[in-house]
C-alpha cells in the first residue's frame, strides 16, 4: 500500500508538471508573438529609422521590456536584415545570441530554438519583420528561457499538498480493509480450533461432528457456487454463438444485397431505413449513411418516391409486391423502376417485419422502347410514302389508254424507284437483324476499291442530278485493294453518299475521295456542303435508329438506320469510321481501311 501511495504520489506530480510545463510553454508562446509583434509595429511606425539608435523605438523597446512579468524573458532586441543588432534590451544575466534571420515573406513571422552564448541554455526566440515603405528593414526578436527545471521550485508545496490527502485515504483504506477482513480471521480461527479439538481424544467426536457439519454446508456451498458458474459459462457460451451466428447470418445476407446488379433499401414497420446496399447510392446521389438508420421523409425528396414507400408502410398480408416508375427531378433524362415486397413472417404472415424496395435503373430500357416507337413509327412514314406512290401510279397505268407514252414511262419509273426504296429499306432491317444476331458471316474476296467506289458513284449520280446536287470522284486509279464482302461493303457506302445528298441543299456539292496512308492502310472521305451536325449530335448519330432533332432533319425522309448500319458493316471488316461536321457548313464521313497486297492474297491462296 505504501509502495502504491507514493506511485499515485509521483504520477501525479508528474502529470502536475507536464500541465504547468504545457501552460508556461504556451503563455511564453502568447506573449513572446504579442510582445514581438508589438515591437516590430512600434519600430515600423516610428519616425525615427529603425536601423539608427535611439528615437521613439528605444523608449518603446525599454516600455515593452518593462512591463513583460516573465522571469525566463532574456532580451528583447531589433536587428537589421544583416542581423547586427540596431537596439538591444538584455535582462541581467541574459545574452542575445546572433542569429539567421528568414529572407522568404512567409517566413518572417515565427520562432526558432538558440543556445544561450554563455551558459548554453535553451533558448526559445520569437522574430516578427520590422517594415518600412513596404520593405523589409529588420526584425524585432524577444527571447526566452526554455521552462524546465526551475518548475520544480514551486511545486514543492503543491506536491506536499498532493501527498497529504493519498496517505490519509491509504491509512483509512488500510483500517477499512482490516475490519473487513477481521471475520475471515476469526473464521480461520475457528477452524484453527475445531482442528486442534479433533487432535484430542476427549473431545474427538463433538468436534468431528461439528467439523463435518461445517465442511458439507461448505462443501454443498462450493458445489453450488461451482454449477452456476458452469451454468453461466455454458449460457455465456450459447449467447456468444448465437450473436455470432445472427452476426455471421446478417453479414451473409447484407453480402448477397450488395451483389445485386439493383439497389436496395430495408424499411422497418415504423418506416426507418434499416439497410440500404452500395448500389442506392449511384441512383439516388445520397450516401449509405444519410439514408441508413433514419425515416424515409428524412432522405427521400421525391414526393411521388415518399408516398409509393409510406403506403407500404401498415402492409398486411393481402398486399402484394407493387411497382413505381418515376423521373428524379435532379436527372431528368433518367427513369426509375421501384417494386416494393412486403416481408412477413415465415411462420405468421400477419406479422411485418418490414418492406423490401428494389430499385432499377430502367432508362435504357425506356429509351429503347421509346426509339422503338419512333422506329416503327419512322418505318411505317416511309413505306406509306412509296405505297401511296405505287397506289396512285398504278391506278393510272389501269387508264394507260388516257396517258401519252411519255406518262406511261414516268410512271413505271416511278414505281420502279419507290419500290426500289421500300426494298432498300427492308434490307437495311434485314441485315441489322442478321449482324446481331450472329448469323451474317462476311464472304470476303480481294476487291479494287476503285471499281467500287466508281460503281456506287455512278448508280447515285442521278439521284444527285435530280436534288441539284454535284457529285465528284477524286479516286486515283492504282487505289490498293482490299479483302472484303464486296456486296455488303456496298451498301455501307451507298448509305454515306445517300446520306450525303439527302443532308445536301439545292446546288450543294459531295466530294468523294480516296488514298493510300503511309502505314498502308487506305482512307475514305465523303464531304458533303449540306446542313452539318451538331457536336452533341455526332457523339450519338451512328446510335440505333438515332436521328438528329434539328428542324432541317425533321423535314427530310429517314429512319436511323443508314449510318448504324454503315458503322457496322465497316467495322465487321475491321475498319473505322469517324465524323467530323458543323452546323450550316457540311459534314465529312471518314473510313479507314486495312490495304491487302496483291502478293498477300497470292501467298494466302496457296
Amino acid at each position: 500500500m505504501i509502495a502504491a501511495s507514493l506511485t499515485a504520489i509521483v504520477v501525479v506530480g508528474a502529470m502536475a508538471y507536464r500541465y504547468q510545463l504545457s501552460l508556461l510553454r504556451e503563455n511564453m508562446r502568447v506573449q513572446g508573438i504579442a510582445i514581438t509583434r508589438a515591437v516590430a509595429g512600434m519600430a515600423s511606425a516610428g519616425e525615427d529609422s529603425p536601423l539608427l539608435p535611439g528615437g521613439s523605438t528605444v523608449g518603446a523597446l525599454r516600455s515593452m521590456a518593462s512591463i513583460q512579468n516573465s522571469k525566463n524573458l532574456s532580451y528583447i532586441v531589433i536587428v537589421n536584415r544583416a542581423g547586427e543588432k540596431v537596439h538591444e534590451m538584455v535582462y541581467p544575466g541574459g545574452i542575445a545570441p546572433a542569429a539567421t534571420m528568414p529572407t522568404e515573406p512567409f517566413a518572417w513571422f515565427g520562432e526558432h530554438y538558440l543556445a544561450s552564448p554563455g551558459d548554453g541554455r535553451a533558448i526559445r526566440e520569437f522574430f516578427a519583420p520590422v517594415m518600412r515603405d513596404g520593405q523589409l528593414a529588420g526584425f524585432a526578436r524577444a527571447g526566452y528561457y526554455n521552462p524546465g527545471e526551475d518548475i520544480l521550485d514551486g511545486q514543492l508545496s503543491l506536491l506536499g499538498l498532493l501527498a497529504l490527502p493519498i496517505f490519509l485515504l491509504t491509512t483509512l483504506s488500510y483500517f477499512l480493509i482490516r475490519r473487513e477482513i477481521k471475520p475471515l480471521s476469526q473464521l480461520g480461527a475457528k477452524l484453527d480450533s475445531v482442528s486442534a479439538a479433533f487432535g484430542d481424544g476427549a473431545a474427538r467426536l463433538p468436534a468431528a461432528r461439528s467439523q463435518d457439519e461445517f465442511m458439507q454446508r461448505f462443501d454443498s456451498f462450493i458445489r453450488i457456487v461451482q454449477s452456476r458458474v458452469e451454468y453461466l459459462n455454458s449460457e455465456s457460451m450459447n449467447s456468444k454463438t448465437a450473436v455470432m451466428l445472427t452476426s455471421y447470418k446478417q453479414e451473409k445476407a447484407e453480402s448477397a444485397l450488395n451483389s445485386l446488379p439493383d439497389a436496395v433499401v430495408v424499411l422497418d414497420d415504423a418506416g426507418v431505413t434499416t439497410f440500404a446496399n452500395q448500389k442506392i447510392e449511384l441512383l439516388l446521389n445520397k450516401s449509405r449513411e444519410a439514408i441508413v438508420g433514419k425515416p424515409v421523409q428524412d432522405w427521400c425528396d421525391n414526393k411521388e418516391l415518399m408516398t409509393f414507400m409510406m403506403r407500404h408502410k401498415h402492409a398486411t398480408a393481402s398486399i402484394r409486391s407493387s411497382t413505381l416508375d418515376y423521373v428524379p427531378e435532379a436527372f431528368p433524362d433518367r427513369r426509375l423502376s421501384i417494386a416494393a415486397f412486403p416481408l412477413f413472417a415465415p411462420r405468421d404472415r400477419s406479422i411485418l417485419f418490414g418492406m423490401l424496395f428494389v430499385f432499377r435503373d430502367v432508362s435504357r430500357e425506356h429509351h429503347a422502347q421509346k426509339a422503338g416507337e419512333e422506329f416503327v413509327s419512322h418505318v411505317a412514314h416511309e413505306l406509306k410514302t412509296p405505297l401511296n406512290s405505287l397506289m396512285g401510279y398504278s391506278e393510272l397505268l389501269l387508264h394507260r389508254a388516257a396517258l401519252s407514252e411519255a406518262d406511261q414511262v414516268n410512271a413505271v419509273n416511278v414505281i420502279r424507284s419507290e419500290a426500289e426504296r421500300m426494298a432498300r429499306l427492308i434490307n437495311d432491317l434485314l441485315n441489322i437483324t442478321k449482324m446481331e444476331s450472329g448469323t451474317l458471316k462476311p464472304e470476303r474476296s480481294r476487291v479494287r476499291l476503285h471499281d467500287l467506289l466508281q460503281d456506287a458513284f455512278d448508280t447515285l449520280r442521278n439521284s444527285a442530278l435530280g436534288k441539284d446536287v454535284e457529285l465528284e470522284l477524286a479516286v486515283p486509279p492504282d487505289l490498293g485493294s482490299v479483302r472484303l464482302d464486296k456486296e455488303l461493303f456496298r451498301i455501307a457506302i451507298d448509305n454515306l453518299l445517300s446520306n450525303a445528298i439527302k443532308y445536301s441543299n439545292p446546288g450543294g456539292k459531295i466530294s468523294v475521295s480516296a488514298a493510300t496512308l503511309e502505314d498502308g492502310q487506305i482512307q475514305v472521305k465523303v464531304r458533303d456542303r449540306g446542313i452539318g451536325i451538331s457536336e452533341l449530335d455526332c457523339r450519338k448519330i451512328f446510335g440505333k435508329y438515332y436521328r438528329a432533332s434539328s428542324k432541317e432533319t425533321a423535314q427530310r425522309t429517314g429512319h436511323g438506320l443508314g449510318l448504324y448500319l454503315a458503322k457496322q458493316i465497316i467495322e465487321l471488316h475491321q475498319g473505322v469510321i469517324s465524323v467530323t461536321s458543323e452546323l450550316g457548313k457540311g459534314t465529312e464521313f471518314v473510313v479507314t481501311l486495312k490495304a491487302q497486297p496483291i502478293q498477300l492474297e497470292v501467298a494466302e491462296a496457296v
